[in-house]
């Protein structure tokens, strides 16, 4: 991935599609394209093309910035205007459903990476310097792949780490699905600021502030499309009712842990 003169296409420009021009548009000339024919225009001073779905998929890189539940019908529109040569890449915060998907309908010649940016608009709104990233390569070559690593490092200053899809997945249960779920629920439960707070309530309402920032669309992504997802809630709920079971009961020792790692 060498800077000079290459065409970076974005399809999806949402959220996250602009907060990824904001920062590729110095490297790259970026072209996007959204289907809810949202105008890209400048992002923070970066100049940014509007083009229809055939000239960002036609790029030298195309990125898929879009859900997961949109991704088939996006790599499905894009895949005859993919060059022979060109790299594929999707951000979306899944990767098994991914990985098994593009391969099936982007063209052979196409090189594929999926990759998990681990921050967004909100958490990244003070510079992605230091931020993690993680790459499952699917169908690239070493040097390729090699490039792209030090141009995420090198340029972006980001930390990458590598990973399969499926060891992807069932981490990000625990990570981001369980998190996620939580922080919905605690502010459905009325977490707001409060003279008697403590530093624990007050990190728990920073943290439910950062994930809320985000997208119904990418909650949905995060249970839905993880296929470890629904068995780390229903294992968080087991728990939360097990310790409300032992204050009911009136057991005054405190139990051994449980082997959560092996209940993902």
């Amino acid at each position: 991935m060498t800077v000079a003169a290459q065409t970076l296409g974005i399809i999806g420009f949402g959220a996250f599609g602009r907060f990824m021009a904001k920062h590729l548009a110095p490297h790259f000339t970026v072209i996007a394209w959204d289907r809810k024919h949202i105008l890209p225009d400048a992002v923070a001073g970066k100049s940014v093309l509007t083009s229809i779905l055939g000239e960002a998929a036609s790029a030298d890189i195309v990125v898929f910035a879009v859900p997961w539940d949109s991704l088939k019908e996006a790599a499905t529109a894009a895949a005859p205007h993919l060059r022979p040569g060109a790299l594929a890449l999707d951000v979306t915060s899944v990767k098994s459903g991914p990985a098994a998907l593009l391969p099936k309908i982007l063209p052979e010649n196409v090189d594929l990476l999926c990759t998990h940016p681990l921050f967004g608009p909100q958490s990244g709104k003070n510079g992605i310097a230091g931020l993690r990233i993680a790459l499952c390569p699917i169908r690239i070559g070493r040097d390729r792949y090699r490039r792209v690593r030090a141009f995420l490092t090198g340029r972006l200053y980001l930390s990458t780490f590598r990973t399969t899809p499926d060891e992807h997945d069932r981490e990000m249960a625990k990570v981001q699905a369980v998190t996620h779920f939580m922080s919905r629920a605690l502010k459905a439960l009325g977490l707001n600021p409060s003279p008697l707070a403590t530093k624990a309530y007050e990190k728990l309402q920073e943290f439910s502030s950062i994930v809320l920032s985000d997208s119904w669309d990418l909650f949905l992504t995060i249970q839905n499309g993880n296929p470890y997802a629904a068995n780390a809630r229903k294992r968080l709920r087991r728990e939360m009712d097990k310790l409300e079971n032992q204050l009911h009961d009136g057991e005054l020792t405190e139990p051994l842990p449980p082997p959560y790692a092996a209940a993902f």
